[in-house]
């Protein structure tokens, strides 16, 4: 059998032990659910008990609430109770037959006939309180036979009660004594199922895959130390461990055919060690500059002759090139640009052949047009220094006038910013004695406004004092038709005529107290109108006030915006002068820098000819005072020096 179908049966072993332990428990799961619907149903039957015994109480509660009440009013509440309890109760034991069973429901239907006896005794009770009187409801139901009645019902509803509570009571115990069972039967078999699955896998593991493995294991370790006398074991097994073993059969093969093809390559390779060791020496020859060393054994190899031969044919090369461009670069270090590369090369070679003969020619036309236009720099270097030192003195008396310019305006425009900024403070004052006025006059507006509403609340306030004065008057003459009527009736209305003597002179007062305050409504009417004539005076004068702000404020604005605008444009005037100023400087100090650079021209000019006059190029040379004069006689001094420099400078970029 194979590995895989020996672990297969180990899965299967514990698959079916999962199969039973999943069994037992879904047998658990079912029974259990069972028996927690039937201890539900018993304690919401004995729920109900308890339940119907408050309502019954409840009754009994109302019914004494009837019994104490003096009216059929009082008695009414007390009823409806009554009638709202006997409604729960019929309702608790429609929703409670359903869950009795078999045995309890002679029991039951005992409990409904007496609940029916209840009903009709305690509705009856509660008419007659609510619709006759209390004292006969209390004849009715306050009595032997109604309590015998009631004490009856409740020992019913407590058998019933005691059945479902000894029912839930002998349930729990069911239950837990099932739970008991089925925990230890479930870590039976789980512990059974843990031992035969460990048992199997410890066999398979250790028999048949742990020991042969690390037998195997030993063998290739002593296969890979070099021992290939060692034997291979279960290669006769059909499982992976024959597999296995198979494949390490294998390698101790191909292990002795390795050692036959080594004891081939030792010699190769010391062949190959010989022509390594020449080839290092002919390369360290070459790296110190010697390229004349050659390989010359034979290896009896044709790919080792071959690749010597290689070598040999790389460094002729190298040693050629070499040879041709150290000639060039010795005849180009004495001052000869005639010479060029000659001979045939190929490859990187005659890239290098191309590029030095290109370069050297290059470097012969370049320095051809290098002598030409020094010779033109040489004899225009004086005139150019001269004009240089002109230039520099007129940009040094321009520079001192600017100076002087510029700090006198300078000094206007500080002045004239200052005026400026004195009639922008005066036109806000202005602006602010225009805004005050403004909120004055409309300060004024209001004040007057306010008066006439002040006005108009003392007129009104005027009438209810003359409504109080009326009210007054109303209040005494009743009071005295009161005294009147006290007076007839003698002794017994003495108290009523003291009260009404005191609403009289409390009236009286009132009417006083109008008077006087009419009066002074009567003066404040007069010195609010005297205050608003005044305030409007007041608003008259602000008005002409402000006209004449107004015009003030114009005149201002205008001067301030003049003086605005005239030191904007002294400032830019200003602005401009100074940058005139900040570039002639910056001109004088290039002009001074220009006159340093040309003497220098000068000097490195003649450097540069007698450099120039060490190399010899084809065609021979003039004299540099030779070409000079020819220039001279053909074109002007400035534009020679540009066209010389512009020839110059295209040759050394091409």
């Amino acid at each position: 059998m194979k590995i895989s179908g020996k672990i297969y049966s180990i899965v299967a072993l514990m698959g079916f032990v999962a199969v039973i332990i999943g069994g037992i428990a879904g047998y658990t799961v079912l029974e259990y659910n069972k028996r927690l619907a039937a201890l539900d149903n018993a304690a919401e039957r004995a729920l109900q008990g308890e339940r119907l015994n408050r309502y019954v109480t409840a009754v009994v509660m109302e019914s004494r609430g009837i019994y104490s009440s003096a009216t059929t009013e009082q008695a009414k509440p007390f009823a409806d109770g009554i009638m709202q309890f006997l409604d729960r109760m019929d309702t608790v034991l429609a929703a409670w037959r359903p869950m009795v069973d078999a045995e309890g429901l002679p029991d039951f239907d005992r409990v409904v006939a007496r609940a029916g006896e209840f009903r009709a005794f305690r509705t009856e009770t509660a008419r007659l309180g609510r619709e006759v009187s209390p004292a006969l409801a209390n004849e009715q139901g306050n009595n032997t036979d109604n309590r015998t009645n009631r004490r009856n019902y409740q020992a019913e509803i407590d058998a019933v009660v005691q059945r479902d509570q000894q029912q839930l009571a002998d349930i729990k115990a069911g239950i837990e004594a099932f739970q008991s069972r089925m925990i230890i039967l479930l870590a039976s078999t789980t512990l059974l199922g843990l031992l035969l699955g460990t048992g199997a896998a410890a066999y398979i593991g250790t028999v048949q895959l742990s020991r042969p493995i690390r037998r195997l294991t030993g063998t290739m370790q002593t296969l890979a130390e070099g021992d290939l006398k060692a034997e291979v074991p279960f290669a006769d097994r059909k499982d992976e461990v024959g597999e296995m073993a198979q494949a390490v059969l294998v390698f101790k093969q191909n292990g002795i055919k390795v050692n036959e093809l080594n004891a081939q390559e030792a010699a190769l390779q010391a062949k190959s060690a010989d022509l390594q060791s020449s080839i290092a020496e002919v390369v360290s020859a070459a790296v110190q500059g010697n390229f004349g060393r050659r390989i010359t054994k034979d290896y009896a190899n044709d790919d080792l002759n071959r690749f010597a031969a290689s070598v040999n044919e790389l460094l002729t090369s190298v040693d050629a090139g070499v040879a041709e461009v150290r000639r060039v670069v010795a005849s180009l270090a004495d001052g000869d640009l005639t010479q060029s590369m000659t001979g045939y090369f190929q490859g990187a070679f005659e890239e290098l052949q191309t590029n030095v003969n290109a370069a050297m020619s290059s470097l012969r036309a370049a320095m051809g047009e290098v002598r030409t236009t020094s010779d033109t720099i040489n004899g225009n270097t004086t005139e150019l220094r001269n004009a240089a030192d002109d230039l520099s003195r007129r940009t040094e008396q321009q520079a001192a006038s600017l100076e002087e310019t510029s700090a006198a305006l300078e000094e206007i425009t500080a002045t004239v910013r200052t005026s400026t900024s004195r009639a922008q403070e005066a036109s806000q004052m202005v602006d602010e004695a225009k805004r005050s006025t403004e909120e004055s006059n409309r300060v004024v507006g209001e004040a007057v406004v306010a008066m006439g509403r002040i006005e108009q609340a003392s007129g009104e306030i005027g009438k209810i004092i003359s409504l109080i004065d009326e009210i007054a008057f109303q209040t005494n003459l009743l009071a005295l038709n009161a005294g009147v009527e006290a007076a007839r009736a003698g002794e017994a209305g003495r108290g009523f005529a003291v009260v009404a003597q005191e609403v009289r002179e409390l009236a009286q007062r009132s009417a006083t107290a109008a008077k006087d305050i009419k009066g002074l409504i009567s003066k404040s009417t007069e010195e609010v109108a005297t205050g608003v004539r005044l305030v409007t005076d007041t608003g008259e004068a602000l008005t002409t006030i402000q006209s004449h702000v107004v015009k003030i404020n114009e005149h201002v604005r205008s001067i301030a915006v003049a003086a605005a605008e005239q030191s904007t444009g002294l400032h830019e005037i200003n602005i401009a002068v100074n940058q005139m100023d900040q570039v002639t400087q910056r001109n004088a100090a290039m002009v001074e820098e220009t006159t340093a650079a040309t003497h220098r021209l000068s000097e490195e000019s003649d450097n540069l000819a007698r450099l120039i006059s060490r190399f010899r190029l084809e065609g021979g040379s003039s004299h540099p005072r030779e070409a000079n004069d020819r220039m001279q006689a053909t074109a002007s001094p400035a534009r020679a020096l540009g066209q010389r420099l512009a020839g110059a400078f295209g040759a050394r970029a091409s």
